[in-house]
């Protein structure tokens, strides 16, 4: 890496802020869903991967939105994927916020 590589410290910052709340947020979310599950009655070995299959299902679609429209794909599709990430926000909500 030469000298001119070098990113702007601000960038760095706001990188480093933004994984740090995006990981907590989805701790946040596994120890919420963990617990609504192990109450339900769901076998400790499955009650972990509730939470993350959600929370990951969100981020992958973000990630996936982001993609097409870089990409330039139809306007269908796209809202196709808006719909399922709403749909999955929906859930990942309902899942945090009960029995809190």
């Amino acid at each position: 890496m030469t000298v001119g590589d070098r990113r702007d410290p601000a960038v760095s910052a706001v990188s480093t802020m933004v994984g740090t709340v995006v990981g907590l947020t989805l701790l946040f979310g596994f120890g919420n869903v963990f617990a609504l599950a192990l109450r339900l009655g769901v076998p400790v070995w499955v009650a972990p991967l509730v939470a993350p299959a959600v929370d990951l299902t969100v981020v992958a679609l973000l990630v996936a939105i982001r993609r097409l429209s870089v990409h330039g794909a139809a306007p269908d599709v796209q809202r196709s994927a808006r719909r399922l990430l709403v749909l999955a926000s929906a859930v990942t909500l309902a899942l945090n916020v009960a029995e809190p």
